[in-house]
């Protein structure tokens, strides 16, 4: 990978967090549940839920932060849901981070997802379980494996 592919990527995943911080505010408030937890082996949820069909979100990698996204914006959609929180630990974790949109009731048309995920490993995934694009609600999986830290921000745009 050349250094200029390396710069750019860690500029995008910069300006995705300021430019996130700022769409806080605009977001409907409670509209995205989300739930940090720590799990012995990341498999366990395929293992609790075997019904589960789950589609892979496309990652873009950097040293310590990986982007997942869905879909993509579209003309009039605003940012309709987000969340982050973040949290760290003494030795390396396995962890798992749940998303659901809406809360409650029904939400807007779905058009483009964005997780960025701020991690000391560069291990890890993140699924659709239900929903998605073009559809009214959307939840997520995001796992990250072997890390100290885990630190989220979730944006959910839709019409």
């Amino acid at each position: 990978m050349s250094s200029d592919s390396s710069v750019m990527k860690s500029l995008v995943c910069f300006l995705l967090v300021a430019f996130g911080a700022l769409a806080l505010s605009w977001a409907e408030s409670g509209a995205l549940s989300a739930k940090i937890q720590v799990v012995e082996d990341v498999g366990d949820f395929l293992s609790a839920n075997p019904e589960a069909v789950l589609a892979k979100l496309t990652p873009l990698r950097t040293p310590r932060a990986i982007l997942y996204t869905l879909g993509s914006r579209v003309p009039k959609d605003r940012l309709v849901a987000n969340a982050r929180d973040s949290t760290s630990w003494a030795t390396p974790q396995n962890v798992q981070l749940v998303l659901n949109y809406p809360t409650n009731g029904v939400g807007a048309n779905v058009s483009y997802v964005s997780v960025l995920v701020n991690q000391t490993s560069n291990l890890g995934a993140a699924y659709v379980l239900s929903g998605g694009i073009g559809q009214r609600q959307v939840s997520l999986l995001v796992e990250a494996k072997n890390t100290y830290t885990f630190g989220y921000l979730a944006e959910i745009y839709g019409f």
